[in-house]
């Protein structure tokens, strides 16, 4: 009757325990699952518009929609319509002008020497000023 008891012992003894590995490659899928994203990010490139064909003529004008509400943004500073406006100033006067429209569209048009973040600060006095709807113009100097 002892060697029965024994055999019973010595059976669980022999079974393998699978839970340290099942454990260990939970593990490793939850940090390939969170690190994966980060590696496979790579930002986001932002470039200017071409036109599509070679043979397009597209000739400037110097007058501009008077229904238009135009934020130019160069390195000088910002023009509102034409008019030269502080930044602190914006987005009082901005939200005066919008106040009156029923249009309530905004175009900016930036500057190529202008960093980005300062028309993103336009952009968000813009938005929060109330326009409903922003437009980015893309100016080419020859």
């Amino acid at each position: 009757m002892v060697k029965r008891k024994e055999r019973k012992s010595m059976q669980g003894l022999n079974d393998a325990n699978i839970t340290p590995l099942a454990d260990v490659t939970t593990t490793l899928i939850v940090v390939f699952l969170i690190t994966m994203p980060a590696l496979m990010w790579n930002g986001f490139q932002v470039n200017h518009a071409e036109a599509g064909s070679e043979n397009a003529v597209v000739t400037p004008t110097e007058s501009q929609d008077e229904d238009l509400l135009t934020i130019e943004v160069n390195p000088e500073g910002l023009l509102l319509n034409g008019a030269m406006i502080p930044v602190g100033e914006l987005e009082l006067t901005l939200s005066g002008e919008l106040a009156g429209r029923s249009d309530k569209t905004v175009v900016i048009a930036a500057d190529d020497a202008v960093l980005l973040g300062e028309v993103v600060e336009v952009l968000d006095i813009a938005k929060a000023s109330g326009a409903e709807s922003l437009a980015m113009l893309n100016r080419v100097e020859n």
